[in-house]
């Protein structure tokens, strides 16, 4: 019986098992891709750290001793490369197994600290013994050190000492040592990424015109070290996480195990040091704010995918109402027809939900995810399940359930808002299906006051000369899982891109007010030659300097009160500079006096503030007002911005402080800049730096994470998109058979071929419109209604985004696709209905 009635309606059954193969690859597709990306993400984020910053590094050592206690600190357990090694394992073991998993390498060092050299001035040298240098260098002179105080150079650090291969170095030390150089080395392969935490034995650290150089000892030589010096000994465990070892749902727990780590170790000549905890703790923000973002549009997806499901199962029970009649009829049960209805859908459901998570998992890289399968259950429940109820006829009470499904709505919406949606590593199935529900909710209450709208129309309608509008009017459907699909795409079609936009708006706006320009140049002295510099840089259109004053002292009424920074700018130049950016400089309120804009960390009073430097004059100053934010400046230090003029005049002239130059231009180089900004005459005290929006902005934008977002919501919008088609094709064949009997029986009458093409676009169109109004609405709505649960700061260097806007040209475009899909159907739909007549009408028995 299952197997004839499955031959009987064949194409029904395969679009059923197609969609279910679909459906259930992305539903198992979606969540590996997601989980593998942000896995690489963690990684991304462990490699792209400070050199050193996602390092363990636990410090020990040997305090220094009176020359006659030498030997008696051999006995220690840190006097011997054995007993490093045996304080590493110790040290390992400390670390919670999550986090001792993630370490890839390891490494000790233990040395002298920079002991001075008496053949040079301001040259210095450590002695020490590391566990891994020698397989990662290559000698190019002499050979290794030997069990003495022989020790072994890299070659840039000799030739910063002006030293060779055979050399004898004496420190200028009490009791002095005299330290024999055996070798000199360079790293293997310098793009090792051991060289990123171990710099010191590639060259000499120099800082202050002082060298130091680090030479290391074999293992007899670091013993020598503790036992025939009294110099105190500093001692090193360096672990390193691997980029690969760190995922995404490792990252809160590691943060966790790093706190608890360096509190275990910490003792009274004991402690950790790392960024490790920083560097994840900051990935988990940016990945809580992903994964809310991607729960909210995911899950929407998946409503209207399994909308689209629903609705295909309807189509074959219509198809198969005759025969369950006639079964009926000769005297088969309610249990037997639901049996048969659940048995025939699941021939189909059943090896479709298999090949589905079969190519997902053979084309898809990332680990199975339990909310797949829970996901797929879902889908093969309702394909299976839902014949099986119409087979049972199972009572029901819909406006019982559309009341409930309101409620929890408009609850879910106010527990989101009051508690926000769920952390990394955890799912609220009712809090992250708050939009779905919302959408269902509107599409409900849409379709009952749908009836109460159309009778004017219809009376209207009824006075006019051609009868298509008002029949096609009088048959418009009010099946309530069409218009909550199509509702639904477009709700989220207009999420995703105000979301989308507003982050975008908002991360342009955050970079401008970190840069302050296209770029800024940051000088140590306000020359005026380094200001025509850089304004005379090779796509530089124009600039304004600022000068700054560092630990200027603020008084009031002339006593010193605190110290702040004083900014001298030309506020409406600035202004005119930024004019066609989202930021919004401030301007000088008109009064007496030189105005002044305090950060409010200032703490300024109202009157009586006067402003001193170490250059000149002081400045009485009239509080203007108070100014949140300056680029290149911390919102946590006190600053004051006063006119350009007025600083420039208590200085001398101008020529005193820094100065950083806004720059406004296309195509800037910032190595240009750089050496446009570069003044050699100051020697190592030179500092400048460049900074520019493309490099600001990058680093909010690009990334594994920043990916995610804008292809998730892209590829979201194209997939509901999909099913929003095919929820308006499905309800168009569902009411194909009645459809096409009325336009025979009108065509009887005189009904033209051109308006029963228009027949089915009006039956059509109020649900649509409808559905789509609606959706947009919604769409625009929710980043509001939802705005306190999804913390975008991460994405925008800490700036909240309070004002969502919709980009209407991406959001329009979109939804304009979905309505040109919906138009073709309807009249593809129009024209197969007017090729049956009235004879074929009454032979197959459909009056």
């Amino acid at each position: 019986m299952i197997g004839r009635t499955a031959r009987a309606h064949w194409p029904a059954l395969l679009v059923l098992g197609l969609l279910v193969l679909a459906t259930t690859f992305l539903a198992d597709a979606g969540p590996r891709a997601l989980v593998a990306g942000y896995d690489r993400a963690a990684g991304e984020t462990v490699a792209g750290a400070p050199s050193g910053a996602a390092d363990l590094v636990v410090s020990s050592g040997l305090p220094s001793v009176a020359p006659s206690d030498e030997q008696a600190r051999g006995g220690r357990l840190l006097a011997s490369t054995d007993g490093l090694a045996t304080a590493a394992r110790r040290w390992r073991a400390t670390f919670p197994q999550p986090l001792r998993d993630t370490v890839v390498t390891a490494d000790q060092f233990a040395g002298s600290s920079f002991l001075p050299l008496a053949h040079g001035v301001r040259q210095t040298l450590a002695l020490g013994y590391s566990s891994s240098v020698n397989a990662h260098i290559r000698y190019v002179s002499g050979r290794p050190p030997g069990p003495t105080l022989e020790t072994a150079l890299p070659e840039r650090a000799a030739r910063r000492l002006g030293v060779a291969a055979g050399d004898v170095l004496r420190t200028a030390t009490q009791p002095a040592l005299n330290v024999r150089i055996t070798g000199l080395f360079v790293p293997a392969d310098p793009a090792s990424a051991y060289w990123a935490s171990h710099a010191k034995l590639a060259d000499a650290e120099q800082g202050n015109d002082i060298i130091r150089a680090t030479g290391i000892l074999d293992p007899a030589g670091y013993r020598a070290l503790c036992t025939r010096t009294p110099f105190g000994i500093n001692a090193t465990w360096t672990y390193t996480p691997g980029t690969d070892r760190v995922t995404a749902r490792s990252a809160k727990t590691l943060v966790d195990d790093v706190h608890r780590s360096a509190e275990k170790i910490a003792g009274e000549d004991t402690s950790m040091s790392t960024r490790l905890d920083w560097v994840l703790d900051d990935f988990v923000q940016r990945l809580r704010t992903t994964q809310a973002l991607m729960f909210l549009s995911v899950s929407g997806l998946f409503a209207a995918a399994l909308g689209v499901l629903a609705l295909a199962v309807g189509l074959l029970l219509r198809r198969m109402n005759p025969d369950l009649h006639l079964q009926a009829a000769r005297g088969a049960s309610r249990l037997r027809l639901a049996g048969l209805t659940a048995g025939v859908t699941a021939l189909v459901t059943l090896p479709a939900a298999a090949v589905g998570l079969a190519l997902s998992a053979l084309l898809v890289d990332g680990p199975a995810q339990t909310v797949s399968y829970a996901a797929v259950a879902i889908l093969v429940v309702t394909a299976i399940g839902g014949p099986a109820a119409a087979g049972l006829r199972l009572p029901g009470r819909r406006l019982v359930a559309e009341g409930l499904l309101v409620v929890l709505a408009v609850a879910g919406t106010y527990l989101v808002r009051r508690r926000g949606l769920p952390a990394t590593g955890s799912v609220d199935p009712f809090l992250s299906a708050v939009p779905v529900l919302l959408a269902v909710a509107a599409g409900l209450v849409l379709l009952r006051a749908l009836p109460y709208v159309l009778r004017p129309v219809q009376r209207i309608l009824a006075r006019g000369r051609s009868a298509v509008p008002f029949i096609g009017v009088a048959r418009v459907s009010t099946a309530a899982l069409p218009l909550v699909v199509v509702l639904l795409a477009v709700a989220v079609i207009g999420f995703g891109s105000t979301v989308e936009a507003s982050l975008s708006r908002a991360q342009r706006l955050a970079t401008y007010a970190s840069v302050g320009g296209d770029a800024r140049v940051d000088a140590v002295t306000m020359s005026r030659d380094v200001i025509d510099r850089v304004r005379r840089t090779p796509g530089v259109r124009a600039v304004v300097p600022a000068q700054t004053v560092h630990a200027a002292r603020m008084s009031v009424d002339g006593q010193l009160i605190s110290e702040l920074t004083v900014i001298g700018v030309d506020l409406p130049a600035y202004r005119r500079l930024m004019a066609d950016t989202p930021l919004r400089p401030p301007v000088w309120p008109r009064g007496p006096g030189i105005p002044a804009l305090f950060s409010p960390t200032a703490h300024a009073p109202k009157s009586g503030v006067s402003v001193s430097t170490d250059y000149g004059q002081s400045i009485p100053l009239r509080n203007a007002g108070t100014v949140t934010g300056f680029p290149g400046q911390s919102g946590d230090d006190p600053f004051v911005l006063v006119p350009a003029d007025a600083l420039s005049r208590a200085t001398g002239g101008g020529n005193t402080g820094s100065v950083s130059i806004f720059v406004r231009g296309d195509h800037i180089d910032a190595a240009a800049l750089s050496r446009a900004a570069a003044q050699p005459s100051l020697g190592a005290a030179e500092k400048n730096a460049v900074t520019t929006y493309r490099q600001e902005h990058a680093a909010l934008t690009q990334g594994t994470l920043g990916r995610i977002v804008g292809q998730g919501f892209g590829l979201t919008a194209a997939l509901v998109t999909c099913y929003g088609t095919l929820a308006i094709l499905v309800m168009l064949f569902a009411g194909a058979r009645g459809r096409g009997r009325a336009v025979s029986y009108l065509r009887t009458l005189g009904l033209s071929r051109r308006q029963a093409h228009w027949l089915a676009v009006v039956e059509i169109a109020p649900v649509l419109l409808v559905a789509f109004a609606g959706g947009w609405a919604l769409g625009l709505v929710l980043p509001r209604l939802l705005g306190p649960a999804i913390d975008l700061s991460p994405y925008t260097g800490g700036s909240p985004v309070r004002h969502f806007v919709p980009d209407l040209a991406v959001s329009a475009s979109l939804a304009g696709g979905l309505l040109v899909f919906a138009a073709l159907a309807v009249f593809i739909d129009a024209l197969v209905a007017t090729r049956r007549g009235l004879g074929g009408v009454l032979r197959i028995g459909e009056v």
